[in-house]
């Protein structure tokens, strides 16, 4: 079995348990368990609890355990946070802005309702938050060559400094290979396929920087906050059909 995932609360567990089941036509037990990281016992106990929550949850007697949810069953409402939401709209961004003929009036209506969806106080905090990520051209190929992917340490604690705007001390290696330690303002996160910077205030050298995510070794949040800066300090470098998303 695997190992239950530190920090997963049982609110949390039995959200992702419930996603599982609406997006397999049939399981079982065992495996819904390992995905979870939970024993079977557990496992049993919270499709116990989704049944007292009104999901149609079915299951089939015998070797296995199998374990499926009735035909034509939503999953109604889903609940994000402002950095799931903010990851989903940046990915209906991206699918508009490869211009598909067969999808591109799927995935505007998809935005507006998503939109729609949001809460007055949480739509007002993700509303500003896309204003500060950007999408451009894709990078050229000299850039795409020497691209790795980010290392998720980084980038989930980059994400949570960004959305509460708090500095971070950066350890960045330029493309000359040279390394040295930064403490910056993350303002500004710019895509250009399939490359992410961020545009920052760098408090070393009290000017605007871009910094190549994937370049970016270890990353240490600090806890001052920081105060958004005018935009048109950081968005001047940026190509012209840049656009927030």
């Amino acid at each position: 079995m695997a190992a239950a995932r530190r920090g997963t609360s049982r609110v949390e567990r039995i959200e992702a348990l419930k996603l599982l089941l609406a997006e397999r036509e049939y399981t079982t037990a065992t495996d819904l368990a390992d995905d979870l990281g939970v024993s079977l016992r557990t496992l049993h106990r919270d499709l116990a609890t989704l049944r007292d929550m009104g999901v149609p949850v079915q299951g089939l007697s015998g070797r296995g355990g199998g374990v499926y949810l009735e035909r034509g069953w939503s999953l109604g409402r889903v609940h994000l946070n402002e950095l799931q939401a903010i990851g989903l709209l940046l990915s209906l961004a991206i699918a508009e802005r490869t211009g598909s003929p067969l999808l591109l009036d799927d995935v505007r209506s998809i935005e507006r309702k998503l939109v729609q969806a949001f809460a007055p106080s949480q739509a007002a905090a993700i509303k500003s938050l896309r204003h500060r990520v950007l999408i451009g051209d894709p990078a050229s190929s000299f850039v795409v060559a020497t691209h790795r992917r980010p290392s998720a340490s980084v980038t989930h604690a980059l994400l949570e400094a960004f959305t509460r705007q708090r500095a971070v001390r950066i350890r960045y290696t330029d493309t000359a290979g040279a390394v040295s330690t930064r403490e910056i303002e993350p303002h500004y996160l710019y895509f250009r396929q399939p490359v992410w910077y961020v545009l920052a205030w760098d408090r070393l050298r009290a000017d605007v920087r871009s910094f190549r995510i994937d370049r970016i070794q270890r990353l240490e949040p600090r806890q001052e906050t920081f105060t958004l800066r005018p935009a048109e300090q950081f968005l001047g470098p940026v190509e012209l059909d840049a656009r927030p998303i």
